[in-house]
């Protein structure tokens, strides 16, 4: 369920010399690969320097260059290849060209791969994998070579700060491995199927993961002689079968998956201490009401203290733990969090050179706002405040902190609401609480990613009429470079056209949705209106963000129909009272808002009142069936793909989050439901769903099956096997997109 310039320029004139020569040894190790291309935009900042997609975009740790994966194209040979820019001199240089670096005397060039390069800390290598193995690519020698060799898996690997280990997960156990030798030393020895050191389970990762972007479950202290680790046991977790029915005989596979008051894996904490000779373990005591323990772990900055944060079973009880494994004292309580309804969880503490003082990301006042805390006097300020929210979920890959400083922890950088809620700008604040300012001013969407060196900020912009690009900003947020920009066809007429409308509601309450025409759209005919609804917290569709009309779009807006779509209360992007207003009745309110939709469509000259069909996915397809059983009278027909259709089925983390257990709210999850709503089905509906999904299962949709059939309500029904939670291979979707289109013309 996917202010005003300060001293920091004369700080910067001053380094100048001495980061001048940082880049000299830094470029010499940058060309060990490769040669560099031709100088690429120091006469004209505003040419792209590329027009191909970038892939895994991110910072040199010298702050010196941005480093992405691209492909090119000599000829008939196409190749991955990983590129550097240089910030100061506006080149790109060659990194890694796979047909270029030298493997061992007698080895062979194979198995690795550049996606998910790590850099070393002190950026003179790279920790690639491939073949079920970690290699190790050294700019001094110009080689890559196997750091292990054992053809088992090495999962979420992560260098140490000091560059001479990496950690990593395999057969559920943690282990170290000495770059230099080879060496791998196994931190825990009782990993098996049901206990998992240093990962994540399935719950934990489809809903907790945003914290570090990974299923990775532990992290070093900044010195290297520590790591912090999460041990879940899932015994006691009940299995579903996801059933291989394509084969003469269907194999079963049984996947630990917790529903809602289900028991969850038991959390264990545990720190590596790895001075000695051999590693000792130290295990951190937790509380009777801990039901989880977020994945994310964050230390002071003298390696001494880890800090741990847990949530109970509501996750409306927030505690963060620190706690200093080598003292052999307990935990102490650092900072508590409460809701009457429940915790959006971000990151952890994040400390400053000043191991007392640490930035906290919090909506105890409504939004999600930055705070400065001391360890030790308590709360200091709030640094970011007012009716807007810093957007914490980005997609970006490696995931980039929400809020980010400069290495002087002068200014903080981050992406808000504060413009227009279906905006994203960039701003910084000073870490005093003064000097807010707005750095960037093109209306749309832009996500940061601040440099190392706190000199230059990556910007991931585009808007509904500026297809994607990547931008380097000066951290005054002017235009340094444009790295790429997408060459896909703006708006011009001939393409399909997505506008933005507000309104209010009855309540008063302003909403926000989004209609899409064809590009010969005739404001004299009357047209029919497909709702494409997601509806869910923590997601937002109306958004001022370049999104290319789908091929399913294509095809509705083709056979006639418009496309609109709304964000009702419980999405994402207004604050915290707008989301959990839901709380413990998912489906209402949402449906309430998107009936305000219809009503204001109908005001509009060129929309068929009587014609709404309604189309979703996941959350959208709950929102679907609930639509059409709650609201029978409202849409013609819908098209609900994997749709939850009763909420005691889905999972513990995420429904209990918004509706608690079935125990604790039986009325809740009555109403809720589409299944005990069945009998009021009117319109047409299809069903669609895949049989191997291993987040929605399709049990959802076959229970709704019987309960339709026993009300004797008549449906359309689409069952893919072997297709997951999203549909993959050419020919399930087409298959899929020709049904949906058919579907309407018949039905809308």
């Amino acid at each position: 369920m996917d202010n005003k310039p300060s001293s920091s320029m004369v700080k910067f004139l001053q380094s100048t010399a001495s980061s001048r020569a940082r880049r000299v040894a830094c470029g010499l190790l940058l060309l060990a690969f490769g040669p560099a291309s031709q100088l690429a935009i120091a006469d004209d900042p505003s040419r792209p320097v590329s027009d191909t997609p970038l892939a895994r975009v991110q910072w040199h740790p010298s702050g010196q260059q941005v480093t992405y994966i691209r492909r090119v194209v000599k000829g008939e040979i196409s190749k991955e290849v990983l590129f550097g820019f240089d910030v100061d001199t506006a080149t790109e240089t060659v990194l890694l060209d796979p047909d270029a670096a030298q493997a061992p005397a007698g080895a062979q060039r194979a198995g690795w791969n550049l996606y998910g390069y790590q850099w070393s800390p002190a950026g003179d290598a790279l920790l690639l994998n491939g073949d079920n193995d970690l290699w190790f690519a050294s700019l001094a020698t110009k080689s890559v070579r196997r750091l292990t060799e054992d053809g088992a898996a090495e999962e979420t690997p992560l260098f140490s700060p000091d560059g001479r280990r990496v950690a990593f997960v395999r057969h559920n156990n943690l282990f170290v491995v000495d770059v230099a030798s080879g060496t791998a030393t196994p931190l825990t020895n009782d990993g098996s199927e049901t206990i998992l050191n240093g990962k994540l389970d399935w719950v934990y990762g489809e809903e907790l993961q945003h914290l570090t972007g990974t299923n990775r479950a532990f992290e070093w202290s900044p010195d290297g002689r520590q790591v912090v680790y999460l041990r879940l046991d899932q015994a006691r977790v009940p299995e579903h079968p996801l059933v291989d029915i394509l084969q003469t005989h269907p194999e079963v596979r049984r996947q630990r998956y917790p529903k809602a008051g289900d028991a969850n894996s038991v959390p264990a904490l545990f720190v590596a201490l790895l001075d000695d000779a051999a590693p000792v373990v130290k295990s951190m005591p937790l509380a009777a009401q801990v039901e989880y323990v977020l994945p994310e772990f964050t230390w002071t900055p003298d390696g001494k203290t880890v800090h741990v944060m847990t949530l109970n079973r509501g996750q409306n009880e927030l505690t963060v733990q620190a706690w200093n494994p080598s003292a052999g004292s307990s935990p102490r309580v650092l900072l508590e969090e409460r809701d009457a309804a429940w915790l959006n969880i971000f990151e952890g503490p994040r400390f400053l050179k000043k191991s007392t003082e640490f930035v906290w990301l919090s909506e105890r006042d409504g939004w999600l706002h930055a705070y400065l805390f001391d360890a030790v006097a308590g709360e200091r300020r709030q640094l970011t405040r007012g009716p807007w929210q810093i957007e914490p979920m980005q997609s970006l890959s490696p995931l980039p902190r929400p809020f980010e400083w400069d290495p002087a922890e002068e200014w903080g950088y981050f992406s808000a609401t504060e413009a227009d809620p279906r905006e994203r700008q960039i701003y910084r604040v000073r870490l005093d609480g003064f000097g807010f300012e707005r750095l960037t001013h093109e209306p749309g969407t832009h996500v940061q990613r601040l440099a190392p060196d706190g000199r230059h900020l990556l910007d991931e912009f585009s808007s509904v009429d500026q297809p994607p690009a990547t931008r380097l900003l000066r951290a005054d947020g002017t235009v340094a470079a444009v790295l790429y920009q997408s060459q896909a066809p703006t708006r011009d007429g001939t393409q399909p056209t997505r506008e933005f409308h507000d309104f209010l509601a009855a309540d008063g309450t302003r909403l926000y949705g989004r209609l899409t025409k064809p590009a010969d759209f005739d404001p004299a005919k009357k047209y029919p209106i497909i709702v494409d609804i997601y509806g869910g917290p923590q997601l937002q569709v109306v958004r001022n963000a370049w999104g290319h009309t789908s091929t399913l779009h294509q095809r509705l807006l083709k056979a006639g129909f418009l496309i609109w779509s709304l964000d009702n209360r419980g999405s994402w992007g207004r604050g915290h009272a707008w989301e959990s207003s839901v709380f413990k009745n998912l489906g209402a309110k949402e449906l309430a808002d998107q009936l305000e939709g219809l009503a204001y469509l109908k005001t509009l000259p060129f929309v068929d009142g009587e014609r709404f069909g309604l189309r979703g996915w996941s959350y959208g397809g709950y929102m679907t069936a609930y639509a059409l059983t709650h609201a029978p009278d409202a849409f013609k027909c819908g098209v609900a793909g994997a749709p939850v259709t009763d909420w005691k089925f889905y999972d513990s983390i995420y429904t209990e989050r918004y509706m608690r257990t079935p125990a604790e709210n039986p009325d809740g999850y009555k109403s809720s439901s589409p299944v005990a709503a069945a009998a009021q089905l009117k319109a047409k509906l299809l069903l669609i769903h895949g049989t191997a999904d291993d987040n929605v299962h399709v049990q959802n949709t076959l229970t709704l099956v019987d309960a339709l059939i026993r009300a004797e309500k008549m449906f359309e029904l689409q069952i893919q096997p072997g297709q997951g939670h999203g549909f993959g291979g050419a020919a399930a979707q087409h298959f899929l997109l020709e049904q949906v289109v058919a579907f309407f013309e018949r039905n809308l």
